[in-house]
């Protein structure tokens, strides 16, 4: 299948988006270019080749399983010419023959094409600066953690994001109360007022983010927002130089459920957090419909992934490649964790129950 990168005008060496700069960059002689630039230049350069390759008499080479073939892609580097076996998601990647940047073209036309980009901001250094912040200030991590895990792998990847917009309307009551106390000579008083409240209303959402890739943690992306949209801009296929970047494997309507679900949350928090002024809040009752579905569009957001490897297990980590809002599970030392909780005064049988549970959820135990 066909592939594309950028080749710079100076020294012909492949050229890859600068999140710095916002332009692509050669690494070999330093020069930069503007999209608009190298879109010219593309123009002027695209020829057709004709494949005048023989084939060996007899050749009968064993074809792959249709189950196999369904998930893969066979591309060929346009630098070096070497067949890259990839995923059919893959819209994006880099050589490992020549670390030239590859764009398979032919993964966004049509129903695939993008309608944004939010480009990278966010650089590997800073990426790999992120995770050993992350590390600090975790009194229950291992300080030998810090110093032995080893750095497994690092990759930029433009995950395919799906985009509703929603006009929806609800309904809820909560009861509330305000308490009062004071004291005499003799006794201390308690008073509480108890309340009916009712709040409704409208909210529109516009560019409901969820992701549209199987392989990729739902949590995981919905951690690591939110994104400016004010980066958005109109997909050009030169963001996606030295990135990699896959193409959803899953329909807007085979979303809906997670879509009403965030909405439902969002609406949920709005209202509640609306009710002011008392000590407590209670729901009692509520109401959510959607009163008008409206456009889905399709993105591609900067995710850096980091996977770290210590004691024969990896843990795995995302960043926000615009804004570096970084997310990802660390370990937990069994000797911390016991010296965490009784440092703290916390009673015995709490203390036990929670040291047991955190273990546990981190497959220490």
């Amino acid at each position: 299948m066909d592939t594309l990168n950028y080749k710079c005008p100076n020294c012909s060496a492949g050229l890859a988006f600068d999140s710095d700069s916002q332009k692509m960059k050669c690494e070999y002689c330093g020069n930069t270019y503007s999209l608009e630039e190298l879109d010219q230049i593309a123009e002027q350069q695209s020829t057709v080749k004709e494949d005048t390759a023989s084939h060996w008499e007899g050749f009968e080479p064993e074809q792959w399983q249709s189950d196999e073939k369904s998930n893969m892609a066979v591309w060929s580097c346009p630098s070096c010419g070497a067949e890259v076996l990839a995923d059919k998601t893959t819209g994006a990647t880099v050589c490992p023959y020549c670390d030239n940047p590859m764009i398979m073209p032919d993964q966004f036309k049509d129903t695939y094409r993008p309608d944004y980009v939010i480009p990278f901001k966010k650089s590997k250094k800073e990426a790999v600066q992120a995770l050993k912040d992350h590390y600090k200030g975790k009194p229950l991590l291992p300080k030998v953690f810090m110093n032995e895990n080893h750095m497994e792998e690092i990759k930029a990847v433009y995950v395919p994001f799906w985009l509703f917009d929603l006009d929806t309307a609800g309904r809820f009551s909560y009861e509330a109360t305000r308490t009062r106390v004071w004291e005499d000579d003799d006794y201390t008083y308690t008073a509480t007022k108890f309340y009916h409240v009712v709040r409704a209303g409208k909210i529109d959402f516009r560019k409901i983010p969820v992701d549209g890739s199987k392989a990729i943690d739902n949590t995981m992306m919905e951690a690591i927002e939110p994104y400016d949209y004010e980066d958005l801009k109109e997909f050009n296929l030169s963001y996606l130089s030295g990135y990699m970047a896959d193409k959803y494997d899953q329909e807007p309507d085979e979303l809906t459920d997670r879509v009403y679900e965030r909405m439902e949350r969002s609406v949920k928090d709005s209202f509640e957090e609306s009710v002011k002024g008392y000590e407590t809040v209670t729901p009692k009752q509520e109401k959510i419909k959607v009163t008008k579905k409206g456009k889905v569009k399709y993105g591609l957001f900067p995710v850096w992934f980091l996977n770290t490897k210590w004691n024969g297990k990896t843990y795995s980590f995302a960043m926000n490649g615009q804004t570096g809002h970084l997310i990802g599970d660390l370990p937990v030392g069994k000797n911390l964790a016991v010296k965490y909780w009784f440092s703290h005064h916390i009673p015995l049988t709490i203390a036990m129950t929670a040291i047991v549970t955190v273990l546990r959820l981190m497959g220490v135990i």
